[in-house]
């Protein structure tokens, strides 16, 4: 300590023991306003030299303080903390290093773009001394600090000091410190049970509408409270969040009360916290992942690159399925998800020849744009971890970590989910789920097994690094639903085998729409309905219920047995199949469309004929008609041809859509792909679908895979070179006009090359029928830690569990994560629409907001975790991208009408007088 330094602690203790004792017993934050505080020490305001002086040491010049202006007020040069806050004025104000021709020595602040008022004790107003908040005075908000800027910290609509007669607040006594009966003023949800401290103390009311805008909540009934600081206020086994499932503080309808003891029934079943299912969490910062995953997930070893870990590779020994899951960055030729799995499938079939391939584009629960897609994978006898193996060389070359050496014990073919979710052009990752495909299709697709390789790859089962959950409890209902399913089947000459494929497969998808809890029909038109009204020209095979029917659409020489309500001839089971006998229902009575369709296929042609000829449908009251849709169903379009829509017109169609176009290149006169998008509706819901029911359908395509050839005469080899190929653009003309429809409605793309790959096509379109007409969860949750139970199921005699629904799509529940929804089946569907159906569930929380890794603004040196913008300080804010704090406009409007804001310093400039 310095001379000068000894003789301002000898006159501050001096005039500490001279002070008066106070009286007050709940002094207020700052000094005593019947204290008069130190006595400054001595200065000289006229001093030629005030300049080169620091009387106080507090790193400001005698000169600066008699002059500079905060808040309308000086700071006073012999008090080295004027506004007794316990920092230097220096330190509030951003000193770096002692006044030049002093031996004074100074705390330097360590974040000069946060500045407090050295003339104000409490620069926010939210009842705590700046010194208080900035606990270790360096001047800078620590992670265990509050805001000395912010009234509000955490945004929780509570002050960050002492309650005052209007508004609450949290560190009741102002000291700094927790005590157990308070919150946290750097915490939304100090006890972690998903509503925030605000909502559960009755605020109603954004204390800091500049930076609390998107964060705050109101508490809309603040009459009603809980306890913000016990989880569980009414001690009956469920958090407060997960029985006030919206977590606005109210009591909406199908929730628990948090204030009383109500998990009975049900919710007390699935909902109380020893009932919850538990899921093991997988963390790694380096490629920006966090996995849910069943506690059987016993092996995870960490992918490495060097000592950088890429990603995670994992095996589950009691259910015989592995994956592999990592970050990298995307082919340089790809934008969207789609276009990255098209640049890395060659290096997965690298391991194994992929077929029966199926793809669905869709948007992650944090809203980034995905693909799941499904292949089988030869390898009959690789095992299952050698072959998870070789799938991390092949697509993390040159890395370390693999599975241990012991076998697995089963081998192939493969069934590989995969999902690619595209976050940036610099961000890609990839998950992929390895089972065998013996173990999780046919009599197998309700094992442990393949749900757990489902929630895997459907998005449900992966965050980003850091990000948190909760858990969720909701009642409901589920009203019987609806859909009206058209199938759209081109009828030209080369499409013999792919019909019978289809018919083949229809009887497995009535099985599964008739175990489900809809209520669903089918028609079918061909793709030349639109095409005038010869043969199927503007006939409509109509609505029903019989899948016998549906099969004989589709099944050759299948002929009506009269001319007037006859009999479908094929096939003869399960059930007959009636037919009018004339031509009011296409060729052959109504039966088999045949094979006489125009050779200029116009399958979206066709589609957008027939919804607007069955549109708007009959009322939900009025009796069905066979010929329109119903008004409160939900319409799904089925495609299937093995060639592109060559439709140049309402009803008309040209050969490679007319003028410059080849079978590999579409012309310049068809209808184009924005006007079909537009008229069944895209993912986006920014622009509303052009057809006449105002809501997007769903267009789902069977079609020739990108690339390859279709439709070739019989008996030639169909490549790209033959010429009797059908039409179908190459990806580097532009690609095919159908799939691009189906990619943009969020319909399942499938192949049409042989009977195994059509049924593994309709599979995955009833499947997201059936998923996208559930219940649709009000949290995005993880699929494995789903729990349901049900007041009474259909049939208690084969399930037996209501208490606790079994995964299953014969007799239980599922779970699609890109639908967000869950859906009944067989004996365990809902008694009745009246029934009462608990769920319990983890969700995730979206507190990452850079898709590049980790939090917006980790890296940079301004970062702060506890900023709403993530950068420290009200001047600066995190850029567009996410990797750098910059100066905000104006620093943010935070300097006062006593400070000016100096962008290049982004900092607030003192306003000389």
């Amino acid at each position: 300590m310095n001379p000068r330094q000894l003789i301002s602690a000898a006159l501050l203790a001096m005039s500490l023991l001279a002070a008066p004792a106070c009286t007050d017993p709940n002094p207020g934050p700052g000094p005593d306003p019947t204290d008069p505080g130190p006595t400054p020490l001595p200065t000289d305001p006229n001093d030629p030299n005030n300049a080169a002086k620091d009387t106080d040491c507090d790193g400001l010049s005698d000169k600066i303080e008699f002059e500079a202006v905060y808040d309308g007020s000086k700071t006073n040069p012999g008090l080295a903390d004027t506004d007794q806050d316990g920092l230097p004025d220096g330190l509030e104000v951003g000193v770096l290093k002692p006044v030049t021709g002093t031996s004074c020595t100074i705390t330097p602040d360590a974040d000069v773009s946060m500045q407090t008022s050295p003339v104000r004790a409490d620069t926010d107003g939210d009842g705590l001394p700046d010194g208080v908040e900035d606990k270790n005075h360096n001047g800078k908000v620590d992670d265990d600090e509050p805001h000395p800027l912010l009234l509000d910290t955490d945004c929780d609509g509570l002050r960050d000091g002492p309650s005052t007669s209007s508004v609450k607040g949290e560190d009741q006594n102002a000291n700094g410190t927790r005590e157990a009966n308070e919150t946290d003023p750097r915490l939304f949800d100090t006890d972690g049970d998903g509503i925030s401290d605000g909502v559960e103390s009755g605020a109603t009311t954004n204390l800091d509408e500049a930076n609390c805008k998107d964060i705050f909540r109101a508490d809309v009934n603040p009459s009603t409270t809980t306890d913000p600081t016990n989880p569980d206020s009414d001690g009956d086994g469920v958090s407060d969040g997960a029985e006030d499932t919206n977590q606005n503080g109210g009591l909406d309808q199908g929730e628990l009360d948090p204030r009383t003891s109500d998990a009975s029934g049900p919710a007390g079943q699935v909902c109380t916290a020893n009932n919850l299912r538990p899921v093991s969490f997988q963390s790694e910062e380096g490629p920006d992942i966090k996995l849910a995953l069943p506690p059987t997930f016993t092996e995870v070893t960490q992918i490495k690159s060097g000592t950088d870990v890429k990603g995670l590779v994992g095996y589950d020994s009691t259910s015989k399925i592995a994956f592999l899951a990592f970050r990298t960055t995307p082919p340089a030729s790809s934008t969207t998800a789609l276009g990255d799995e098209e640049e890395l499938q060659p290096a997965i079939a690298s391991k194994g020849t992929l077929t029966n391939r199926t793809h669905q584009v869709f948007k992650t629960w944090e809203g980034f744009e995905a693909v799941q897609v499904f292949y089988d994978q030869a390898g009959s006898t690789t095992d299952l971890k050698r072959r998870t193996d070789e799938l991390v060389d092949a697509l993390v070359p040159g890395s370390t970590g693999r599975l241990s050496s012991a076998a697995a014990g089963v081998t192939g073919n493969f069934r590989l989910q995969t999902l690619f979710v595209h976050r940036s052009n610099q961000s890609l990752v990839v998950v992929i789920a390895i089972a065998p495909l013996a173990g999780v299709t046919g009599g197998n697709r309700n094992t442990p097994a393949a749900f757990s390789v489902k929630d895997l790859s459907d998005g449900s089962a992966l965050a980003q690094f850091g990000e948190p959950t909760a858990v969720q409890c909701e009642r409901f209902q589920l009203p019987i639903s609806k859909v009206d399913f058209l199938f759209v089947v081109d009828d030209s000459g080369s499409m013999k085998t792919s019909q019978l494929s289809l018919a083949a497969a229809a009887q497995s998808a009535a099985d599964s729409l008739n175990a489900s809890s809809l209520d669903w029909r089918m028609a079918m038109v061909t793709s030349a309905y639109h095409l005038g009204t010869a043969g199927n020209g503007g006939k409509l095979r109509r609505f029903t219920r019989n899948v016998s029917k549906v099969k004989s659409w589709l099944t050759e020489n299948s002929t009506c047995s009269g001319t007037s309500n006859g009999t479908c001839s094929l096939p003869a089971a399960p059930e007959s199949a009636p037919c009018p006998g004339d031509t009011s229902e296409g060729v052959n009575g109504g039966c088999w469309v045949g094979l006489g369709g125009n050779g200029s296929e116009g399958v979206l042609g066709a589609a957008r004929k027939a919804i607007d000829d069955m549109t708007p449908g009959t009322e939900p009251t009025a009796s069905e008609s066979a010929t329109l849709t119903r008004k409160d169903a939900t319409i799904v379009v089925v495609l299937l041809g093995d060639a592109d829509d060559q439709s140049t017109g309402y009803t008309t169609v040209s050969a490679n859509c007319g003028a410059g176009g080849s079978k590999d290149k579409a012309g310049s006169d068809c209808v184009s792909i924005q006007t079909f998008a537009e008229f069944f509706g895209t993912r986006s819901e920014v622009v509303a679908p052009k057809n006449k029911t105002g809501r997007q359908i769903p267009v789902h395509g069977i079609v020739c895979p990108a690339g390859q050839a279709c439709g070739c005469d019989a008996g030639k080899t169909c490549n790209l070179s033959e010429t009797s190929r059908e039409f179908n653009p190459l990806p580097a003309n532009g690609g095919q006009r159908h799939a691009a429809v189906v990619n943009a409605t969020g319909g399942v793309l499938g192949s049409i090359l042989d009977t195994a790959s059509i049924g593994a096509s309709v599979d995955a379109i009833i499947a997201d029928a059936i998923g996208n007409a559930g219940y649709k969860t009000l949290k995005p949750p993880i699929g494995a830690s789903i729990k349901v139970a049900m007041e009474n199921v259909r049939d208690a005699a084969v399930c037996t569990a209501s208490g606790n629904i079994p995964r299953s799509t014969v007799n239980g529940f599922d779970f699609d994560g890109s639908a967000r929804t869950l859906s009944f089946f067989g004996a365990c569907r809902p008694a009745s629409e009246s029934t009462q159906v608990a769920v319990s569930y983890q969700y995730w929380v979206d507190a990452v907001k850079d898709p590049n890794g980790g939090i917006a603004c980790e890296d940079d040196p301004n970062y702060n975790p506890t900023e709403p913008d993530h950068c420290t300080g009200p001047l600066l804010g995190c850029n567009e991208s996410g990797t750098q704090c910059v100066c905000k406009p104006n620093c943010g409007d935070s300097c006062g009408s006593g400070a000016r804001c100096d962008m290049t310093s982004c900092s607030c400039k003192p306003i000389l007088n």
